[in-house]
């Protein structure tokens, strides 16, 4: 059985640190820096994390045109 979206919506703390800091930044655009900055989560986890909640259609990715 698959998990249900709330599972994977708050499925850690580090998602959860991601999610407060995407919600008090909007409509702010924001750099994958700005992320692991403000949530004092390494890379790694932060990458994992805006994966998951990019799959789940939660946040986009933009180019920087570069």
């Amino acid at each position: 059985m698959s998990k249900s979206v709330l599972d994977n919506l708050f499925g850690s703390r580090a998602r959860v640190k991601i999610l407060k800091f995407i919600f008090r930044t909007h409509p702010e655009h924001f750099t994958f820096r700005d992320v692991v900055q403000r949530t004092q989560e390494s890379e790694e986890v932060v990458k994992k994390e805006l994966s998951t909640l990019e799959s789940m259609h939660l946040v986009r990715r933009i180019s920087n045109g570069s």
